[in-house]
């Protein structure tokens, strides 16, 4: 991460100045060696060349012991850490970095891109709720110079401070371990990939005693990279990981090339929250002063929306519609239906918290691989997983229609499975009750480099991919668009979440008829009609496979594998115990959709609401979080989705046997 813009040699030069300069400290258990920093310089840049290229050991030398050098930082903050201090730590150290590297490569056009900056804890970071209303307050993070409103002192505009902005969030930890800190890095990179679900990956970083974590996350999982600052391997990969994060491109952070990102003003109804500690400075990145006193911060299906009035109605970040400014109103915060910190009495008081509209500038997409974007329909972005995200665009006929959009990683073992299912059914009679998507982007090299987690975001080549010595998901982007229909979250009446069921399971039996196993029949794969009266349609086909038509009159398995297929909480008991996939499989599934259904909701949206809704194009407000109408699973359903498939197919079993029914 980030080792591409700083190379190692560069990094050990610049760690010679810093020792010169009395930056960096180097001790030596062996004080009458007169070329001791010579040498604990070779070592040094030795070991961080080894592991940068996973070299073998040279056996005709002998290396200098490990414990011979102890390496220090003697302005980096301890005991405990101080958010504030560490900030100007880090910014010290890219301003001296960067210099030291504009004199060795006589290169006077390296300009710092990005910089570290601290948190306010005063309040509450905009666009930081997770789904059941947490807010997440980093203790540092690293945003593009634009957010900064003074050159001399970098003092954070305050519009900047959401996770829409951040380009990563830290947490520092005065501790010897990276566990803790890493907990909390985790959840801080998760909001900002619900915040921006268009990043490829998401990147944190956590500060301990005398050591960094970087992290990044992507939909194969986490990687992460720990350094000692005691030792001199760990000296340079420090350097190097922080000038690159200085002069890194917004593409090193995760951002897709395909989608552009604009800043839109948006106004958001936050709360003012008591400082957790004291805060010791204002909202500044100073390379060298301390902070000063803090500021306060001022049927045929339509691919148009069902919506009677002009298309131009379609509302997105910056044209307001029927919700009140450019977002959402006080009672539609990212807090949903829970109560979340904002709607806690303060202790020992009797009235809620105080309350403020803040407007912050949102970096929202405006153009997802050459179509015009109005806004997100949905997604289900994760580190690890499909990271499903579904855009609205604008069709070729100047805005008379709209299409979804949808990217999603694909494992690689299912690319060419989803491809053959496409072809299928771009042959195949359309179906009133089955949205046939239409693949974007080209099939892709067979050594699945391109376009996936492993090659393009972490670097591996083909061959490379292969011998990999533990298993990783390797995942392939694809890209899709199909017609614009109505999510399920926003039903008229139960009735109306019926008929859409109903749609779907004879978009179901026609999918049998012809060959092809669905797989992962969700609440997610389910749109509603956008007439009254109408009947749903079944899409998403990610999981699919096909087989032989008219598969549904037998009981025949799919003739390949089709383990860990589907939507968790909607996997029949068979498949979670690892029986091969069926159409009766997918015929539980749709039990478990009705069941959830009930579960999920309170009722219908008020019709004020739904109005809103059905004018923006289904689409979600920035920073609106849970819809006002969602509830929480009750305790004995809610293992369906974070159990093991052994657990979840315990709990179905024993929710749905007899006994277990004479027992509510």
């Amino acid at each position: 991460m980030f080792g591409d813009l700083v190379t190692t040699s560069l990094a050990r030069d610049i760690l010679e100045q810093f020792l010169a300069d009395g930056i960096v400290t180097c001790e030596d258990n062996n004080p009458d060696d007169g070329n001791a920093m010579s040498l604990a310089l070779t070592a040094a840049y030795d070991d961080a060349v080894a592991h940068a290229c996973n070299a073998p050991p040279d056996l005709n030398s002998t290396p200098e012991p490990k414990t011979r050098y102890r390496w220090g930082w003697p302005k980096f903050p301890t005991t405990p850490i101080d958010e504030n201090e560490l900030v100007v730590f880090l910014n010290t150290i890219a301003d001296s970095a960067l210099s030291t590297a504009r004199s060795i490569l006589k290169d006077d056009s390296l300009q710092p891109k990005n910089r570290f900056a601290p948190v306010d804890k005063n309040h509450v970071i905009r666009l930081s709720y997770g789904p059941d209303g947490e807010d997440m307050r980093p203790d540092f993070m690293v945003l593009p110079l634009t957010a900064f409103s003074d050159e001399r002192e970098l003092e954070v505009k305050d519009a900047y401070v959401n996770f829409t902005a951040m380009l990563l969030a830290g947490e520092s930890k005065t501790a010897s371990n990276a566990r803790g800190g890493l907990i909390q890095v985790h959840r801080y990179m998760r909001g900002i990939q619900h915040a921006r679900p268009s990043l490829r990956f998401a990147i944190g970083m956590s500060v301990g005693k005398d050591f960094i974590v970087l992290s990044r996350g992507d939909c194969s999982g986490l990687e992460r990279i720990e350094i000692s600052l005691t030792d001199g391997r760990g000296c340079i990969e420090f350097i190097r990981i922080i000038l690159g994060i200085v002069l890194a491109d917004k593409e090193a952070f995760g951002h897709n090339p395909e989608i552009n990102i604009e800043e839109r003003d948006v106004s958001l109804v936050v709360p003012e929250l008591s400082a957790a500690r004291p805060h010791t400075g204002r909202n500044t990145a100073t390379s060298g002063t301390a902070p000063a006193t803090p500021r306060t911060s001022s049927g045929r299906r339509s691919s148009r929306p069902s919506n009677p009035t002009a298309p131009s109605n379609l509302a997105s970040v910056n044209q307001p519609s029927a919700t009140s400014s450019t977002g959402i109103t006080s009672d539609n915060t990212a807090t949903g239906s829970k109560r979340g910190p904002d709607d806690e009495k303060s202790p020992g008081k009797g009235s809620k918290k105080q309350k403020r509209t803040a407007v912050f500038g949102a970096f929202v997409p405006v153009r997802v691989y050459g179509r015009k974007c109005t806004g997100i329909l949905f997604t289900s972005v994760s580190i690890q997983g499909k990271g499903i995200t579904i855009y609205v665009v604008v069709g070729a006929d100047g805005g008379q229609t709209y299409s979804a959009l949808k990217t999603s990683w694909q494992d690689v073992n299912f690319a060419d499975r989803h491809a053959t299912v496409l072809a299928k059914l771009s042959r195949a009679q359309p179906h009133h009750n089955v949205i046939i998507p239409k693949k974007l982007l080209d099939r892709l090299p067979e050594d699945h480099t391109e376009n996936s987690t492993l090659g393009s975001i972490r670097g591996f080549l083909g061959d490379e991919i292969q011998k990999l010595p533990y298993p990783v998901e390797n995942r392939i982007l694809t890209v899709t668009t199909y017609n614009l229909q109505r999510p399920v979250a926003y039903f008229w009446s139960p009735h109306d979440f019926v008929r859409g069921v109903i749609g779907a399971l004879l978009g179901h039996e026609y999918l049998c008829e012809i060959g092809i196993l669905h797989c992962d029949v969700s609440e997610n794969n389910i749109v509603l009609s956008p007439r009254r009266g109408g009947l749903g349609t079944l899409t998403g086909f990610d999981m699919a496979a096909v087989g032989r038509p008219n598969m549904h009159r037998d009981f025949t398995p799919l003739p390949e594998e089709s383990e860990d297929e589907g939507t968790t909480p909607y996997m029949s008991i068979g498949v979670l115990k690892g029986d091969p996939h069926t159409h009766f499989d997918d015929i539980e599934s749709f039990l478990y959709v009705l069941v959830l259904f009930f579960l999920s909701y309170k009722g219908p949206l008020e019709a004020e609401k739904l109005r809103e809704a059905r004018v923006r194009g289904f689409i979600q407000p920035v920073g609106m979080g849970r819809l006002p109408h969602v509830t929480t699973w009750p305790a004995m359903i809610e293992p369906w989705r974070s159990g093991t498939f052994a657990e979840i197919s315990v709990y179905k079993s024993g929710l749905l046997s007899p006994q277990q029914s004479q027992r509510g």
